[in-house]
């Protein structure tokens, strides 16, 4: 199993066409490959990204997109741009596009039924060009015993939609990331590893996860990759990331 980061906490002090340099980073910080939000990139640029990647050694591993999944308008008007993500993912070679549903406060029985429906519409567009659509956790899919993860695992095609597991969203959600992964694994595309104490986002093996039981239930199977991600830090990016790196590599073995 590969390991690659999200590359998000750079962009708390970079810009978009600092990435150059982000990418010298996250290489020095001993990763091999980049999860990366859409919104950096120039879409209409495939080729120059992948060359980038390649100058750095680093592999694509997901496109970060995102969107209130549950309003049919705001689906139609997102739909374009997402096509273009997606041809932007699989011309660059990402094989994952993780997705990121919005924030909405109990959801009514039909919002979840549009979620879901819409979902495995996206699905049906990742998978025509052999892209895993895998969606990504926050704490609101996990309150009430996971109602809406549940629900978009029990209402959405396994062969459209995956998960990419946010284990400290589970965390901060109420519920226990190596239970609710060991549940939800069959679905899970690949794993965000991610630490946190309380309400301040952690190093890797920092924090309050627990990564040693997480471990056991990760390698009952087998993983292309799985991604660091801290939404946050204190510290210079490449640092946390070079610390969550090195836990990994010497508590976990991978």
């Amino acid at each position: 199993m590969k390991i690659g980061v999200q590359t998000r906490p750079w962009w708390l002090t970079r810009k978009p066409e600092q990435l150059p340099e982000v990418l010298a980073e996250v290489k020095a910080a001993g990763y091999d490959g980049v999860e990366i939000g859409a919104y950096l990139l120039d879409l209409n640029q495939p080729d120059a990204f992948r060359k980038l990647l390649t100058d750095h050694g680093l592999a694509p591993v997901g496109i970060h997109v995102g969107g209130q999944i549950w309003d049919p308008e705001a689906v139609k008007e997102a739909l374009a741009k997402l096509e273009q993500t997606m041809a932007f993912a699989a011309a660059v070679g990402a094989p994952y596009v993780p997705f990121s549903g919005a924030r909405k406060s109990d959801k009514t029985d039909d919002e979840l039924a549009r979620t879901a429906a819409n979902l495995n519409r996206i699905g049906e567009v990742c998978r025509a060009r052999s892209l895993t659509l895998a969606y990504h956790n926050h704490f609101w899919e996990i309150e009430r015993d996971c109602r809406e993860l549940r629900y978009i695992r029990d209402h959405t095609d396994p062969a459209l939609v995956s998960f990419c597991l946010d284990v400290a969203w589970v965390l901060r959600g109420g519920g226990s990331p190596v239970a609710v992964a060991q549940e939800f694994l069959p679905r899970v595309a690949y794993f965000h590893l991610k630490d946190t104490q309380g309400d301040e986002w952690r190093e890797v093996g920092y924090g309050a996860v627990d990564f040693t039981g997480l471990l056991q239930v990760i390698k009952s199977r087998s993983f292309a990759w799985a991604v660091v991600e801290q939404d946050e830090t204190k510290r210079a990016a490449v640092e946390s990331a070079r610390m969550s790196r090195d836990y990994i590599r010497h508590n976990l073995g991978i």
